[in-house]
């Protein structure tokens, strides 16, 4: 008589290992019953793991272990993704599997990864997990490594290829390194435009950078369609991103990005005559012109090349003398600027698109300390100003 599914039994082989067998289902090909095996050193061991398998078999819950490897999960699920995500998150999931990921558990079993095996990649990444030299990675770094096998074991869990997410149980660092800014001050700001508009290839794009706070895709990205110099404002709507075929323009990832930003009176006077200059090269060019309506763009109307820009921005550093920032830190450069003139955080948060005012605050909290310390030395004399007017 054939056995139920989940009946099994229990026996001792010659060198003392503790063998259970019990029924799973029935080979839909063969008709014949499936078997699955379990060892232990003892008797109660194994018929604990008889006893779970039961259980799940029971509820409908039971999986036969997986026989793909991490390393082959990992690329399906990311080709999965492929077209659900920009681009460069893509691509950031892709240097995050090969770097990190496949050469530490990618030849790993997907069923027999343990969480202590991740959180032993985890500390190894912090102490000693960069590719390109000596020392750890930071910790924002081996969160993204661990949130990218988290993601994708979530996945594997839901097509039922693993029962559980074993990375729920690995602890990460919550502390997050502090980030020191690097910026720079006004003297510093002049002497690189300086600099830039004699030696450089794209003085407006630096000058308007550090005049609104934009970012590198969303500055190359502006038209003269987003700009309105009547009512001195631009909006920013689109950003000139990397895609799998090229260069596109794209809508700018939130709402908060979406955002307006005022032209102080300089900045209309600049780009006046940064419009009047595209006329005359469009005149002096003819049909080889290629008008985009950019607002920054090339001598023939074609937009930047945003790895064009990175290999201008730091030579122009070196030939300048001051301290080297990355071009991203010019967005920061701004928001330094503007707060220690006095302008409002919350406005701050809406010109840079940050999603909550916490990000700013975070952010810019070195500024806020000044802006504090300015603020305790009006109080200071407050109401001495008060009382000496009676």
């Amino acid at each position: 008589m054939a056995r139920a599914n989940g009946e099994g039994t229990i026996y001792k082989r010659n060198d003392g290992v503790w063998l259970g067998q019990i029924t799973i289902g029935t080979d839909p090909q063969t008709g014949k019953q499936r078997r699955k095996t379990f060892s232990g050193k003892t008797r109660d061991k194994v018929s604990a793991k008889m006893l779970e398998a039961r259980h799940d078999l029971m509820k409908g819950n039971y999986q036969e272990p997986s026989k793909i490897n991490v390393g082959e999960w990992l690329d399906e699920w990311i080709e999965g993704r492929k077209h659900s995500i920009a681009y460069s998150t893509y691509r950031n999931y892709k240097g995050m599997i090969k770097n990190h990921l496949k050469p530490t558990v990618g030849n790993i079993k997907i069923s027999k990864l343990t969480a202590r095996k991740v959180q032993k990649v985890v500390r190894e990444k912090l102490e000693n997990g960069n590719t390109k030299g000596k020392g750890g990675l930071s910790t924002r770094t081996v969160k993204y490594i661990y949130q990218t096998l988290h993601a994708a074991l979530g996945q594997a869990v839901k097509e039922r290829i693993i029962s559980i997410n074993i990375c729920e149980a690995v602890e990460i660092p919550s502390k997050q390194q502090e980030k020191k800014l690097h910026t720079w001050n006004k003297k510093e700001i002049k002497k690189f435009l300086d600099t830039a508009l004699k030696e450089g290839r794209f003085y407006e794009v630096y000058f308007l950078a550090l005049n609104t706070g934009m970012r590198k895709g969303e500055l190359l990205g502006l038209k003269w369609e987003d700009v309105n110099l009547e009512k001195r404002k631009l909006t920013v709507t689109r950003q000139l991103a990397a895609g799998e075929n090229g260069l596109h323009f794209k809508k700018v990832k939130t709402n908060s990005g979406n955002r307006v930003i005022p032209l102080t009176l300089q900045l209309v006077t600049f780009l006046k005559k940064l419009r009047t200059k595209q006329k005359e090269n469009q005149l002096a060019l003819g049909e080889i012109y290629q008008d985009s309506n950019l607002v920054l763009c090339r001598d023939n109307g074609k937009y930047i090349y945003p790895r064009a820009l990175t290999r201008d921005f730091k030579p122009l550093i070196e030939k300048t003398d001051i301290p080297e920032i990355r071009f991203h830190d010019l967005r920061h450069t701004f928001a330094t600027q503007f707060l220690e003139a006095g302008g409002n955080i919350k406005t701050l948060q809406q010109i840079l698109g940050h999603s909550s005012i916490s990000v700013t605050m975070d952010t810019y909290s070195h500024v806020n300390d000044e802006m504090l310390n300015l603020a305790a030395e009006k109080m200071e004399v407050m109401f001495n100003e008060a009382s000496s007017s009676k």
